[in-house]
């Protein structure tokens, strides 16, 4: 089995890459640091760096809800800012000239979720000027679109526009296209991965089945039990947001997921990740890897379930040396 770590101890890589490689790790998502990389390869494991989709940067306009608010979510703008294009090509395309990759993973490819660190009322977006004119560039009446949304955020409706949904879906296809393109043409031999939410909460960001069709590895980011403050894309932080806002009744019609009240606190249990991996499927040349989280007090089940899944990879976030104990034995999986 191909088992990879999220991060790693830059302060001393050679010693950290050597001991993650005895553990039975193949490969580590790193920063682009040179001795980091190095550090990587010479333990002979693969080396992937990560890069953010839609940063607030220059060029980039932040979102904007159905009343025509101004919302920023993961830190990031709107994806159909047409003047952060370039940007973020030239961003992407720089890193992925990094000498020693191995390959490159792109994270926040997406829209707002309901546990937005920023807000709630995140999720209701994009509806700036760039989003509705894209809307109409394919052929969806914008203004009916955004009513449809307010709607079902007021609780008129109970699930939100199937257009709305597919405008989202459309827009990640492309980015993801767009992201898979810059990687390859600044190295053909480079892999191009996915950090993706969980398949049941996918439709909702816009990152379905499709969006990672391009990808050589996709790896669903799936966190049953995230103890942190925040935690947009865990499962728990996720589905709690979902509840609080729309009750058990609607967000189970909208994921088909039902989650238990206590979810925050207590998660999903170890099945879940089973489920969530057997959605998201397996391409064929598609590795599919999801990464769980390493401060999980039931790893091993949690590693065995996404296994059972069909999961052909496994990663874990994020690096933490007082952590690794939770690991088994990965030689035997």
């Amino acid at each position: 089995m191909y088992f990879y770590m999220f991060g790693m101890d830059a302060a001393a890589p050679e010693h950290c890459a050597a001991h993650l490689a005895k553990l039975g790790f193949s490969a580590v998502v790193c920063s682009a640091d040179r001795r980091c990389i190095g550090a990587v390869r010479d333990a002979d494991m693969e080396a992937y760096v990560c890069a953010q989709a839609f940063p607030l940067e220059s060029g980039a306009s932040r979102c904007r809800d159905v009343d025509g608010n101004e919302r920023v979510w993961f830190s990031s703008g709107c994806p159909n800012a047409p003047d952060a294009v370039r940007s973020r090509e030239d961003r992407w395309f720089a890193l992925a000239q990094t000498e020693g990759l191995t390959g490159v993973f792109i994270d926040g490819a997406r829209f707002a979720s309901p546990a937005s660190p920023e807000g709630f009322e995140s999720l209701f977006t994009c509806f700036c000027p760039d989003c509705m004119a894209q809307m109409e560039a394919e052929e969806f009446h914008a203004e009916t679109v955004r009513d449809g949304v307010r709607e079902w955020r007021d609780g008129l409706r109970s699930l939100p526009p199937a257009e709305w949904l597919a405008f989202r879906r459309i827009v990640v296809d492309r980015e993801m296209n767009r992201f898979v393109r810059c990687v390859k043409a600044a190295n053909a031999s480079l892999l191009a991965g996915a950090f993706v939410f969980p398949a049941s909460l996918g439709a909702l960001v816009g990152q379905t089945a499709s969006a990672c069709a391009s990808m050589d590895v996709c790896a669903p980011m799936l966190y049953r039990c995230y103890g942190e403050p925040e935690g947009p894309a865990t499962l728990n932080h996720e589905y709690a947001a979902l509840m609080k806002h729309f009750g058990a009744g609607r967000s189970l019609a909208l994921t088909g997921v039902s989650a238990p009240d206590d979810v925050l606190s207590r998660g999903f249990p170890p099945s879940q990740i089973r489920r969530e991996t057997a959605l998201a499927g397996n391409t064929g040349k598609t590795r599919l890897a999801p990464i769980l989280q390493l401060n999980d007090p039931q790893l091993v089940q949690s590693i065995a379930s996404a296994i059972d899944g069909g999961a052909t990879g496994v990663g874990f976030f994020t690096y933490d040396p007082a952590l690794l104990q939770r690991l088994p034995d990965l030689h035997r999986f």
